[in-house]
């Protein structure tokens, strides 16, 4: 695992787009993540492939989760998010981004087809965040670590996290999601988390200095996996 810390989130963001051009070529297969932690990120991969440096034309790429709930337009689904911040930016084409359908009629069909889909998808680089309690995904603590695809009853605390991507109102965030589950995360060749600001100390804490690997932290499985590279913000740099 490397640990890395800068002054800020753009710095940060800046240093892990580096590392995630030195980790894939331009057929390679991404794991995709939303939230306020890889936007920064994004617009970096927007602005050196708007230079021309890098064509995300034959790219692949799978989203880790999505509301169970509201649709695909909704501004905050995670469809929408991913097009606002970073899909409609770059030449990706259209059939080959993947977001978990959480709006299907028939859900339990639609999860097992994410499911076959990530089975062979061979991702080369997973992004991930990381919830003030620990979550990857949206795999809440307790998730066991062999979990695959599933739908997930978000716990209150990361309900009144993401509250602020809904007009501060705990009421209008969904109460579900489907997501990957940790075996799917951990199948990655390499994993590169995001984590800004003095909430996700804790977590990031559990997960680079604390020995014990446990369910109910479930980032810290990923001190099982042989390429992590965790890059922070002084912030929540837990030093």
């Amino acid at each position: 695992m490397k640990y890395l810390v800068f002054d800020s989130k753009q710095e940060a963001s800046k240093e892990a787009y580096k590392i995630l051009k030195s980790l894939i070529i331009e057929n390679s297969t991404l794991g995709l993540a939303t939230g306020g932690s890889p936007t920064g990120l994004y617009a970096e991969i927007i602005a050196d492939h708007k230079a021309g440096n890098f064509s995300y034309k034959n790219v692949r790429s799978y989203n880790l989760d999505e509301y169970v709930g509201i649709s695909y337009d909704h501004p905050e689904s995670y469809h929408k998010f991913m097009e606002t911040n970073l899909f409609d930016h770059i030449d990706i084409e259209k059939e080959n981004t993947h977001v978990p359908d959480a709006s299907a009629e028939d859900l339990e069909d639609a999860l097992k087809s994410y499911q076959e889909a990530l089975n062979d998808a061979n991702i080369d680089v997973q992004l991930l965040g990381v919830g003030s309690n620990g979550h990857i995904g949206f795999n809440e603590p307790g998730t066991s670590f062999d979990t695959g695809v599933h739908i997930v009853d978000l716990k209150q605390e990361t309900i009144e996290a993401n509250s602020r991507f809904f007009n501060n109102d705990i009421n209008l965030v969904p109460k579900q999601a489907v997501t990957m589950g940790i075996k799917d995360i951990m199948k990655a060749k390499h994993i590169i988390l995001l984590a800004f600001g003095k909430a996700k100390q804790d977590a990031i804490r559990s997960l680079v200095a604390d020995e014990e690997i446990t369910e109910n932290i479930p980032c810290t499985i990923l001190k099982n996996h042989p390429s992590v590279y965790v890059i922070v913000d002084k912030e929540a740099d837990f030093k």
